[in-house]
């Protein structure tokens, strides 16, 4: 409570800061009042109960207990230094989180309450920093509002930011991506240094972003492609800052490229500079993507299928993403988004451009990454501002806008008391979710001096759980497994040992 509390506090204090600026303060009272009040439901609800509305997921116990080997001893779990892919279950994890959350995961310790908090800042502090980009590009201000409602009040991005999957990191990543591309188009060509920061940032934030998802690796070289071919057209960057774009990109991405030739085309672990390129067990592609079950053109047409189903009912039937009651988007809220694709299609500002040019690079992950709600991450910012898109150019009187929030506001309630009422049961335990009191029991049992466990309730894979809730160093963590069914299965029990008297 008190780092909930002390988080709130800070989220405040920045509100108050950025409000009194001139990029704010010059704006008409309602758009200012209306930011304050947006500003502060966002903060809120990624904040309010984060550690314990929802239940320790499997994959997020894992990267936890990466996170913490990280900041203890510089090795992860199968004692990689620095590594750049996560070998976690053995078909590997991103790594960008984990990295992100060592600070805490040092000072508070490896909990919910410090594992999450970065996802949960981050999430707030990307909303921020759009802001402040929106202003400083001069987009209209109902357009500004309408796209903090449809961006960060969605059902989608208030759950994804509550909780520390790793490849939801991404979505945020990419939302400081698009603050970045209005920072450059804001700049004035004739201020070479601010426009050289601008653009810098901009393509830090597109290669740091391939370490976030690898899933997205199918649609980062189009969009990085496309964009600045976009940025060209328009004049706004030269042959020459292009190919310096793509050299620092390189710079930046090349461990993962060799990390793809390693799994892919060939090779072994490989140690350079002090980061280690893993060599995993097996590829999570195989379980990812249509290639390889059946007919190929069927497989993807199935896909597209699903898709389809997924985009009109908003959900994946997994209660992490998606409430059953609710799903990913507001009911008609994709309606919206149909419509802003034909204005954006028309308009063609350089900030629908951007949001176009992220939909059509999404386009190998609609054909041929298996659907579910995660896996198509990266289609939801330029959903969510097609959605803002559409609503701009039909909310226009004052009656309009009058009903459209009120019926928002309902449908936020609505959302609210099915997240943290109807649904906590299913949210705080069942599948790869497992509730708080399970930490307990294992902490308890740790203290007892008991040298074996008898676990009788773990999900296949969990022993991560007794992992992240009393973390060993994985010297020992290694010694003691099992490693012939580590590299392939999640059914890992020498760590959790057995002992047929005490039972959990």
């Amino acid at each position: 409570m008190q780092i909930q509390l002390l988080s709130i506090f800070l989220a405040i204090i920045t509100i108050v800061i950025l409000v009194n600026s001139p990029l704010v303060k010059d704006q008409s009272n309602g758009f200012e009042f209306g930011i304050i009040l947006l500003l502060l439901a966002i903060a809120s609800i990624r904040i309010f109960h984060y550690d314990t509305q929802m239940g320790l997921n499997l994959d997020e116990a894992m990267d936890g207990y990466n996170a913490w080997s990280l900041a203890h001893y510089g090795l992860d779990s199968a004692l990689h230094e620095n590594p750049v892919y996560l070998y976690a279950w053995g078909t590997g994890m991103n790594v960008l989180y984990p990295l992100i959350a060592i600070s805490f995961v040092k000072l508070l310790g490896l909990n919910l309450i410090a594992y999450r908090l970065s996802m949960v800042l981050l999430s707030i502090f990307s909303a921020f920093v759009l802001l402040i980009g929106m202003l400083k590009y001069k987009l209209p201000n109902k357009l500004i509002i309408l796209s903090f409602l449809t961006i960060f009040l969605s059902p989608w991005s208030m759950m994804a930011n509550r909780w520390a999957l790793e490849s939801n990191l991404f979505p945020i990543i990419f939302c400081l991506t698009a603050a970045a591309y209005l920072f450059f188009l804001s700049q004035k060509k004739t201020d070479r240094l601010k426009r050289h920061i601008s653009l810098f940032l901009f393509v830090f934030m597109i290669a740091i972003s391939a370490y976030a998802y690898s899933n997205n690796w199918l649609m980062l070289p189009i969009f990085f492609c496309a964009i600045f071919l976009s940025l060209y057209l328009h004049k706004q960057i030269t042959a020459l800052e292009i190919l310096g774009s793509f050299l620092v990109t390189l710079l930046i991405v090349w461990p993962l490229l060799l990390f793809v030739k390693i799994n892919f085309l060939g090779g072994k672990t490989v140690h350079f500079f002090m980061l280690t390129i893993p060599k995993l067990s097996s590829s999570r592609s195989n379980s990812e993507l249509v290639i390889g079950h059946g007919h190929l053109l069927q497989a993807i047409f199935n896909n597209i299928d699903q898709f389809v189903r997924l985009i009109v009912t908003g959900n994946d039937h997994l209660i992490w993403n998606s409430l059953p009651q609710i799903g990913i988007f507001y009911p008609i809220m994709f309606v919206f988004a149909l419509i802003g694709l034909y204005v954006a299609l028309l308009k063609r500002t350089q900030w629908d451009d951007f949001m176009l040019i992220s939909l059509i690079a999404c386009l190998p992950i609609i054909l041929i990454v298996k659907t579910n709600v995660n896996h198509l991450n990266a289609l939801m910012l330029p959903i969510l501002c097609l959605e803002a898109r559409g609503l701009d150019s039909i909310v226009q009187n004052r009656l309009l806008k009058i009903s459209f929030a009120l019926m928002f506001s309902a449908l936020f309630v609505v959302f609210t008391i099915f997240y943290f009422k109807i649904d906590q049961t299913d949210l705080s335990q069942g599948r790869t979710l497992t509730p708080g009191v399970l930490g307990q029991a294992v902490r308890f049992t740790d203290r007892q001096k008991t040298g074996k466990i008898y676990a009788a309730c773990f999900p296949k894979g969990g022993y991560v759980i007794s992992l992240f809730y009393t973390p060993v160093s994985p010297i020992i963590f290694n010694h003691e497994k099992a490693a012939e069914s580590f590299k392939t299965k999640s059914n890992y029990s020498s760590c959790f040992k057995i002992e047929p008297n005490l039972l959990i």
